[in-house]
C-alpha cells in the first residue's frame, strides 16, 4: 500500500505543478489588470460620418475634417494650420490623407485645406471645436479638440495609417 500512497502524491503534484501557472495568472490579472490601450484623441464610436455622402467627399483616403465658423477667423486658422502641420509630418503617408473644410454657407473663408465643401447644417459635427480622423471607408474614427497637442496628435495618427496599411 505505500506504493500506491505514493503514486497518488506524485499524481497530486503533478496536477498542482501542471494547475499553478494558470492560477497564478488569473491571480496576477484580477490583482494587476491590464490598463489597455490608452489614445490621446477622443475614440469615436465607428458610425459613417455624414459629409461623406457628399460627392465631393475624397473617397478611399484618410481624411482630416473640420468645420468652419465664420466667427473663428484665429481659431480656425490655427486648427487648419495643425492640420496641415499633420498632415506634412506623415511623410510618404501624406498622400493617404486628405484635409477637408467644412462649411455651413457659400462663403469662402480662407483656410488652408486641399478640399473645401459646403454642407447642410445637419451634415456638420456637433460639439467640440476641432478636428476629425475619418477613414477611408467614411466611419469617423478619431476627434482631437483644438488644444491638442499636435505631436501626440501626429504620433498617433501615423501608428493609425502603420496599423491600416492596406486601408487607404
Amino acid at each position: 500500500m505505500p506504493g500506491r500512497n505514493r503514486a497518488r502524491v506524485k499524481l497530486l503534484l503533478m496536477i498542482m505543478i501542471c494547475l499553478l501557472p494558470v492560477l497564478l495568472s488569473w491571480f496576477i490579472y484580477q490583482r494587476l489588470p491590464p490598463e489597455g490601450g490608452q489614445s490621446y484623441g477622443q475614440l469615436l464610436p465607428t458610425v459613417p460620418f455624414e459629409a461623406a455622402n457628399n460627392q465631393a467627399w475624397p473617397k478611399g483616403k484618410w481624411v482630416l475634417v473640420s468645420k468652419v465658423e465664420v466667427a473663428c477667423q484665429f481659431r480656425c486658422q490655427d486648427r487648419f494650420f495643425a492640420m496641415r502641420q499633420i498632415h506634412l509630418a506623415q511623410g510618404e503617408a501624406a498622400s493617404r490623407i486628405n484635409r477637408v473644410a467644412l462649411q455651413e454657407s457659400n462663403a469662402k473663408v480662407d483656410v488652408d485645406a486641399t478640399l473645401q465643401m459646403s454642407v447642410l447644417g445637419s451634415h456638420l459635427p456637433k460639439g467640440e471645436h476641432g478636428y476629425y480622423l475619418i477613414d477611408p471607408l467614411g466611419n469617423q474614427v478619431l476627434f482631437y479638440p483644438d488644444n491638442s497637442d499636435p505631436k501626440k496628435v501626429i504620433k498617433e495618427i501615423t501608428q493609425v495609417l502603420k496599423t491600416n496599411n492596406g486601408l487607404g
